[in-house]
This record gives structure tokens, C-alpha cells and sequence, in this order.
């Protein structure tokens, strides 16, 4: 082609991305629209890399999208990016760096950038940067920092210890990939944590080390409460709200006006109730249910924070500020004062309430007939826990209401149709329990357990679900835009990275059409509860993390087109957002003025806030485990290999809910090779090999960062002979390996899903 024809084509694919929004196109779609000879391919490359390189289109793993997102249907402007074209600002991410890997990554709002190890310009974790594409690979994935915008750890928690005559300290934060020098420990010792000042960040092309000053003593290292202390601290995290906020939120009176209940739906007459863990305060969300002839109404009623938190108030600020509540063992950091979360907006028994509520009709059969969205005002009768519910369902005896225990009866027979209908479209299930703690009087853990969802919990996420979903249309069909709660599909090399490790394990992958059906069906395959301890986990490694976005992209793990999150907006800040974006698009109520970048930004902080709280809550998981585990040094357990990487064997123990390392030097002496294809090591010298689903005896022989393991007995470790490669990919599995308990669980693994 020649330069006319060239800025022509150019300016078709432009327009052909454009065209299709913020759903985009793949490299595949674009040559079957527009390339279809290998001259017009070629042409295409290159038009894309040119495309990129100015900025005009962004490349979110396998799909162009244009940069500004302008959709003719949402009339949608925004501003020119403030720095120059191929000059992207993101966040650093150490986490490889902390691992002794040579790389890191700089996270983005479109995608991530791999940074190598001699380009990171002494950046630390979570610091703000500058990073310029460079040239080469897929695109530009691959950067340089050229520039460290804003430092996010000036002050680091962390212990000291003495290293060749001198003092160091040693962050408790491991994706702070480096320790720091001292000179002056002031009041420190050893075994407490404490807090560091940085006062330079080093220079490592000179061999200096980072330099600090110790400012604050937070206390004895095993001391549970000092150890919550210090994750919040590392992350930031502010225990009281400014002046302003507390003085605003008691300027607002508890009253509710009657012109407010008038201009409302009144239900205070429907038998409305709660179902929240035993220990929670903050009731965001209550049920009704109705059995009117054939038909069962549903009425999901949220609380109306909306009504007193408006978005210009110091309030909403500082939720923005903080993005959502964060949930710890025994204590919680609320996105909202007190005054609001606990008490006003609370929907606590047999106290009037503002809410939004959904009504769904169902028909005999569980399918939606028509839905409506109203400001109510509510008046809840009841506040259970899940385990009041469970009691009714598995019929043990109970001092509920017989009319409290006909509408939960009703409610279970919707939830196992909801249930049902969500597989059938699907919807995708991990049955991966959480952890849960006991602690005794002085507030020490004593006892670890696997805390499995039950029925209860199923049936108000699956009632949760609902009104998400119709909130979440009814805005992508009346709102110019909105914050959707998103799940990518996944990358097709993470799907055949996975495929690659069942395969060698015999596990089928059969491909359909609908990617959802297939992953479905492969966690249907696996044939009993050891597969499911290991598999489950790889499976879901293989999909991209949910995230909040203007982007309208579908919930692939839901398999729902549209999708939100409106349903706790006490604790999150895309659901008191959403309750803004209902009143002044679907109800008319409210003349706020809310525009694109505005939703763009909370959209953006939502997504990272929910990242730190995931975070945060795994680390002080991590140090109440390894605390807990201290005691247990010398002790033997038997476990399951549930996953495999370079540095050794990830260990599932089989007696406490906790997973450990066994180091490659502690194997069996011989010459040991990693194979990461297939997830093991093999012996060179004699084929042996250590691999995934391996049940191992070991001893816990030290816990520092993690808890580290040895093989208890050479003799019992379970080590698998050489097999001929032509058999390796025909390994059968033993269907008589499958338990009643399997079985069972697996029948309702059908019948389950998950948020």
C-alpha cells in the first residue's frame, strides 16, 4: 500500500474499533472484517502498532478498544491523556521482586506492564511511576519506570535484627523486597515490631541500601493485637474518621420525616427479616418473601444510604478515600462512621427504615415475570444468623415464628430454582471454603477450621444476585453510563496453560462452544475430593480477577451480560454510587450531577481498594498462621502436594487448614529438575518424581516468613516411579476412587454457585 492508501486503512481500522466500543475487537475479528488477504494482514500489524503507539487505541490483552471509549449511544467525552503518548502512569508491583524473580509488573486501569528487573528505577511496592513502552514484544507490553511519581511506603512496619555487627530492619511487608540500614535503634528490640521513617530509598547501581530511622515501638511481635496493628498500618489504614466527617454525620438527624414516608413505597406491613453472620453490626440488606397463588414475590430491600450521604458531602469523600469497609478477625474499619454503618442506616428489628428496594415477580417454575425498583420504607421484624437458618432447613428444632419459618421454607424452594437456572446459563462454582479463627479471652487464636458455605449463605447471595443483575440492565438501557461489576474471559494461553497441566494428570478438557459449559463440565469431570483440593484452585487461576469498570463487559464467572454491585452500600463504595446513579436515572429523585470521569475514578478506586482489602486480609491470615503454627515446630502431619513451583512443594496440611512449603533441599538427595508444564520434579538421576496430589508425612521444621516443612520419613514419602513418555498422557483415573462423601458433594456442586 501506498502512504494515501496506508492512512486510509489506518483510518478504517480506527473507525472499525471505534464502532464496536468498549466491547472492542480481537486481532481474529479485525482480519475477518477488514483483512482478509496476507497483504491486508501485514498492513493490519503494523496499523494496530501505529494505532497503539499514539495512544488512539489500548490493547487489553486480546482486544483492541479505543482509547477514549466514545460510544455515539452514551455520548460520552473525555479528556486528552495529561502526559505524552506511549507515557503511561500505573502502580509498581513487587511481588515477583520479593519472590527473588528478575521482573515486576506496573499495574494499570487497562492492563498490566512487565518491567525487567534492571529497568525499575529503585521503585517500591505500590509506588506511583511513570513507565514508557518499550519497543518490541506484543505490542509494547513491556516497559521502563522512567519516572517515581509519588512514594507509598514513607512509613514502613517492620522488626530488626543484627546482621555482621550492625543493624537492619526487615519490613514485615514481603513485597518490600528490601531491607533497610539503621544507626540508631533508639528504644527498638528485637522480637517487637515497629516503625521505620524512610529516610532515602538507596541507590543499587552503587550497592546502598535503603536508609531509616526507627520513630515508634508498636509492641511485642506475638502479641495478636500489635500484629493487626501493624498490617494496618502497612496499608495505610485510619482507625478514626476526621472531625469534619464525625461532625457532619451528627448533624444528621435519626428522624425520618413523615413527607418522606409519604412520597415512598410503604412496606413496613410486609414480615421482613435479616440474615447476617451472628458477629455482624452493619445489616445492609433484608428479604421479604410473598406466596400469592402461583406466584412467589421477592422483595429485596437495601438501605438507602444515598439519603443522607450525598456526593458532594465530606462523608462520601472519605468513603471514596477508603473504598470499603475492611473486615479482620475481630475488628472492622468501616467505610462509614459508626453513627451511619451501625445504627442509622442499619437495618436493625422493629425500627423504621429508608431503603431501595427491588421487587421480583416468579413465576411456579422460578422464572423472572416482571421486576420494579422503589424508595421504600421498611420496618424489618427479625434479625437471624446464617445458623438460624440452616437449623430450619436441616429441621432441627427452632424458637423462630412459624410464620418466620414458612417464608424461609418458600425462600429455599426459590433458591434451589435460582440455583438451578444459574447453572444452566453457566454460572461457575469453586467450592473453596474460607478459614475461621477461635480466640480466647486474651484474644489468641487457639483454634483453626474450614468454614464451608451453607444453604443459608447460598440463598441470600442467589436473592443478592437478582437485584444486582436487574439494577445493572436497567442502568445499561437508561443511564448514559454506569460502574459495572466486570469478569473478563479468559486468556485463551491461561486456558491452555491449564489444560496442559490436567491433561498430563488425566483430566479431560472437552472445548465447547460456550467457555463457561466447558469449565463447568471439567469441574464436574474431576472425580473426587483430592482433585477437587488441588484442581479447583489451578482452574480458577487460569481466569482474570473481577473488577469494577465503566467498561459494559460481562460477568464471564456469572455468565451474566450485566452486572453490579448494589447491594452493600454501607460497606462498598460501587454500591452507594450505583443507589446515586438509580435516583437520578431510574427513579427521577435526585437532581446530582454525576459525570464520566467522576465514574471512572470511583470505579478505578473501588477496584483498588477491594485488591488492598483482599490483600491486607490475606497478610494478618498469614501472621496469625504462622503464630499459631510456632507452637506446633517439631510436630508431624500429613498433607496433599497442591501446587509445585521452582523454589519446592506447596503442602496442604490434612489435620489444620494451612498450607506450607517443603523445599527442594529437603527432598531426596539426587539431581532434582522442576518441570512447570506439568507441576513436579523429577529425579534425573532415577525418574522418581514429586508431583501434584502426592499425600506426604512431614514435620514442621521452622516458621519465619511461612511455615516450612521436611519429608517426616524418607521411607513413607510418597515418590512416583519413572513412566515411559508415551504413557504420561494416558494416566487413567480410578472411578472406584470416588467417595460417598464425593459423590454427594459433587451432586451438589450442580446445584451450588458462588459470587
Amino acid at each position: 500500500m501506498n502512504k494515501k492508501e496506508l492512512r486510509a486503512f489506518e483510518k478504517l481500522v480506527y473507525e472499525t474499533i471505534k464502532s464496536k466500543g468498549n466491547r472492542g475487537l480481537t486481532y481474529g475479528e479485525l482480519t475477518m472484517d477488514i483483512a482478509r488477504t496476507r497483504k491486508e494482514k501485514r498492513a493490519l500489524s503494523s496499523t494496530l502498532k501505529t494505532l497503539l503507539n499514539s495512544g488512539a487505541i489500548l490493547k487489553d490483552r486480546k482486544r483492541f478498544r479505543p482509547q477514549q471509549q466514545v460510544q455515539e449511544k452514551k455520548e460520552i467525552k473525555q479528556s486528552k491523556p495529561k502526559v505524552p503518548a506511549r507515557i503511561i502512569t500505573g502502580k509498581f508491583d513487587a511481588t515477583s521482586l520479593a519472590r527473588d524473580r528478575s521482573f515486576a509488573f506496573v499495574r494499570t486501569e487497562e492492563r498490566d506492564y512487565f518491567v525487567d528487573g534492571e529497568d525499575t528505577l529503585n521503585a517500591f511496592h505500590n509506588d506511583t511511576v511513570h513507565i514508557e513502552l518499550k519497543r518490541g514484544g506484543e505490542y509494547g507490553d513491556r516497559a521502563n519506570v522512567i519516572k517515581i511519581i509519588e512514594r507509598a511506603n514513607l512509613e514502613i512496619p517492620g522488626s530488626i535484627s543484627k546482621m555482621y555487627n550492625r543493624w537492619i530492619f526487615v519490613p514485615s511487608n514481603p513485597k518490600i523486597h528490601k531491607w533497610f540500614e539503621i544507626t540508631d535503634i533508639g528504644d527498638a528490640k528485637q522480637n517487637q515490631i515497629v516503625i521505620l521513617k524512610v529516610q532515602n530509598w538507596g541507590n543499587p547501581h552503587e550497592g546502598k541500601y535503603p536508609h531509616g530511622k526507627i520513630i515508634e515501638v508498636l509492641g511485642p511481635s506475638d502479641d495478636p493485637e500489635i500484629q493487626l496493628l501493624s498490617v494496618i498500618r502497612q496499608y495505610g489504614l485510619s482507625l478514626h474518621f476526621p472531625d469534619t466527617v464525625l461532625e457532619e454525620a451528627k448533624r444528621i438527624s435519626p428522624t425520618i420525616k413523615d413527607t418522606e414516608i409519604k412520597r415512598r413505597l410503604d412496606l413496613r406491613h410486609l414480615l421482613t427479616f435479616t440474615i447476617d453472620p451472628i458477629s455482624a453490626k452493619d445489616f445492609d440488606d433484608a428479604i421479604s418473601i410473598e406466596h400469592i397463588e402461583s406466584n412467589i414475590i421477592l422483595w429485596v430491600h437495601i438501605a438507602d444510604v444515598s439519603h443522607y450521604v450525598s456526593t458532594d458531602s465530606n462523608i462520601f469523600k472519605e468513603a471514596v478515600d477508603r473504598g470499603n469497609s475492611f473486615y479482620f478477625p475481630k475488628r472492622v474499619i468501616p467505610m462509614l462512621p459508626e453513627t451511619l454503618s451501625n445504627k442509622l442506616c442499619s437495618l436493625r428489628p422493629n425500627e423504621d427504615k429508608l431503603c431501595l428496594s427491588v421487587k421480583t415477580v416468579f413465576n411456579s417454575k422460578g422464572k423472572i415475570q416482571r421486576q420494579s425498583l422503589h424508595e421504600s420504607v421498611v420496618r424489618s421484624k427479625h434479625r437471624l444468623s446464617y445458623e438460624d437458618v440452616d437449623e430450619i432447613f436441616e429441621n432441627k428444632a427452632t424458637k423462630l415464628p412459624k410464620d418466620i419459618v414458612e417464608s424461609l421454607q418458600t425462600a429455599r424452594i426459590l433458591s434451589k430454582q435460582l440455583s438451578q437456572h444459574r447453572l444452566n446459563q453457566g454460572y461457575i462454582f469453586f467450592d473453596l471454603p474460607d478459614i475461621s479463627y477461635h480466640y480466647d479471652d486474651d484474644g489468641f487464636m487457639r483454634k483453626m477450621y474450614l468454614d464451608e458455605e451453607t444453604e443459608s449463605h447460598k440463598l441470600i447471595e442467589n436473592f443478592m444476585l437478582v437485584a444486582n443483575e436487574y439494577v445493572a440492565k436497567q442502568l445499561s438501557n437508561k443511564a448514559k453510563t454506569s460502574i459495572y461489576r466486570i469478569h473478563d474471559d479468559p486468556d485463551q494461553y491461561k486456558i491452555e496453560e491449564m489444560v496442559s497441566i490436567l491433561s498430563y494428570y488425566g483430566v479431560p478438557y472437552k472445548p465447547e462452544k460456550n467457555l463457561n459449559k466447558s469449565i463447568q463440565n471439567l469441574l464436574y469431570s474431576l472425580p473426587n475430593e483430592d482433585y477437587h483440593r488441588v484442581f479447583d484452585r489451578i482452574i480458577l487461576r487460569s481466569m482474570k480477577k473481577a473488577q469494577y469498570s465503566v467498561q459494559h463487559i460481562r460477568h464471564f464467572g456469572l455468565s451474566m451480560e450485566d452486572y453490579t454491585h448494589f447491594t452493600s452500600p454501607i460497606r462498598r463504595l460501587c454500591d452507594l454510587v450505583i443507589h446515586h446513579l438509580c435516583k437520578i436515572h431510574l427513579l427521577g429523585s435526585s437532581k446530582e450531577k454525576i459525570d464520566y470521569n467522576q465514574l471512572k475514578r470511583w470505579a478505578s478506586v473501588s477496584s483498588e481498594q477491594e485488591l488492598e482489602a483482599d490483600s491486607a486480609e490475606r497478610d494478618i491470615q498469614r501472621i496469625y498462621n504462622n503464630t499459631y503454627m510456632k507452637d506446633k515446630i517439631g510436630e508431624h502431619f500429613t498433607g496433599i502436594v497442591i501446587s509445585v513451583n521452582s523454589r519446592g512443594l506447596i503442602i496442604s496440611l490434612n489435620e489444620i487448614p494451612v498450607t506450607a512449603m517443603l523445599k527442594k533441599e529437603e527432598f531426596k538427595s539426587g539431581n532434582w529438575q522442576f518441570i512447570s508444564q506439568e507441576m513436579r520434579f523429577v529425579n534425573r538421576n532415577t525418574g522418581y518424581s514429586y508431583q501434584l496430589i502426592d499425600h506426604v508425612k512431614v514435620q514442621i521444621i521452622e516458621v519465619s516468613d511461612d511455615i516450612y516443612l521436611k519429608l517426616a520419613n524418607t521411607k513413607d514419602a510418597h515418590i512416583h516411579p519413572p513412566r515411559p513418555a508415551s504413557v504420561r498422557k494416558k494416566i487413567k483415573i480410578d472411578a472406584k476412587a470416588k467417595t460417598k462423601k464425593s459423590e454427594y458433594k459433587a451432586e451438589n456442586r450442580r446445584k451450588r454457585g458462588r459470587k
